[in-house]
């Protein structure tokens, strides 16, 4: 599960990288802090929760269907030789997608 996981985090960890060394200044993001002390408190009013699709979330959606069909097309032509590390690629870029997009699904409700 670490190395999907880890897979799935490889498109956000090579953004970091060039965003490094092309010197671009990104913004200090704390880690969310909810503060919910009673039931009338509500987390989707939290200043640090962005409720929208940015650019990495999409690219993770391609990603994910990207490798998916990488596994159709290896089964297709009988090529198996990569098909192990597709499947950890898409399910990997899969759960970083399914974990982007739940503040959204659930802000909705």
């Amino acid at each position: 599960m670490f190395l999907l996981v880890s897979m799935g985090l490889s498109f956000h960890n090579g953004l970091a990288v060039f965003e490094g060394l092309i010197g671009k200044k990104t913004p200090f993001v704390r880690t969310p802090k909810f503060n919910l002390k009673n039931n009338k408190d509500s987390w989707k009013t939290n200043k640090y929760i962005k409720l929208k699709f940015s650019f990495s979330t999409l690219m993770e959606a391609f990603l994910a269907i990207y490798f998916s069909l990488a596994i159709v097309y290896g089964i297709v032509k009988g090529e198996p030789g990569l098909l192990i590390f597709h499947f950890m690629l898409a399910l990997g870029f899969g759960l970083v997608f399914v974990q982007s997009v739940k503040p959204l699904r659930n802000a909705a409700n």
